[in-house]
């Protein structure tokens, strides 16, 4: 998707700041450099997995990119918001995209999940938000990465977007099988305000990809990518690519 190219598909959430001569992707502030991305990378055939799928606005893009016959899985575990996101796939006749109502972690457990319900819905996940937002707290169903995609036969991943409020740590530690074998790109949040409620600094989710031989990019407006300096701290709201070493030239 350039600057130039359209994507059209019915959305039901307006922003209190809504302006109708912005388009609608102006309101996704530093998303954008990365869906364009997503766009530009993603071929019909790939496997996308979208982890913290919220209302479903990168399964959205995916889908319609891949065509009908995609393998695309969201999993959003908070109820409103999988609600939203069912409500979305419906309205666009996504049916390839496969929707589930839980969140993604180390093990496969229950676990407690705090879901906010008035403020900003973005923020729930299964430690408490660094908000005085109201919150819910209910129980989840939680999943390993690795183990979800053996039962579900599901043999290859291309593309993975994860933004799962400070469990990104989590996820990948269960995905030890997709890192080494699968070798996706990541669009991944690193952001220290979120980490810092499970116990550690938003650098460690880099160190991560770094382990598994992973270069780490950041998207530009255009959907183009520069590299990536690897930081002390991540204080400021954005996603980073993590590309495989093999997979460089080709991204």
């Amino acid at each position: 998707m350039s600057e130039t190219e359209e994507i059209a598909f019915w959305w039901s959430y307006v922003v209190p700041f809504f302006d109708e001569d912005r388009g609608f992707f102006d309101y996704w502030g530093h998303d954008l450099g990365d869906i364009r991305y997503l766009w530009r990378i993603l071929r019909p055939g790939m496997v996308f997995l979208d982890i913290g799928a919220h209302h479903g606005l990168y399964s959205l893009v995916a889908a319609k990119r891949l065509g009908a016959d995609s393998t695309v899985v969201a999993f959003e575990p908070s109820q409103n918001e999988f609600r939203r996101l069912r409500l979305h796939l419906r309205s666009n006749g996504m049916r390839s995209v496969r929707a589930e109502p839980i969140a993604l972690g180390a093990t496969s457990s229950n676990q407690k999940f705090f879901q906010i319900i008035s403020g900003d819905n973005t923020r729930g996940g299964l430690r408490p938000p660094a908000s005085s937002d109201r919150v819910l707290e209910t129980s989840v169903e939680t999943a390993c990465l690795d183990d979800y995609l053996r039962r579900r036969a599901v043999n290859r991943v291309d593309l993975v977007k994860l933004d799962v409020e400070g469990a990104e740590l989590e996820v990948l530690q269960g995905a030890s099988v997709v890192l080494a074998k699968f070798r996706p790109i990541f669009i991944c949040e690193v952001l220290d305000t979120t980490t810092q409620a499970w116990g550690y600094n938003a650098r460690e989710i880099v160190l991560m990809f770094r382990r598994y031989d992973f270069r780490l990019f950041e998207s530009q407006l255009d959907g183009s990518i520069i590299p990536h300096e690897i930081k002390d701290r991540y204080p400021d709201v954005r996603n980073y690519l993590a590309v495989p070493e093999e997979r460089c030239g080709l991204s």
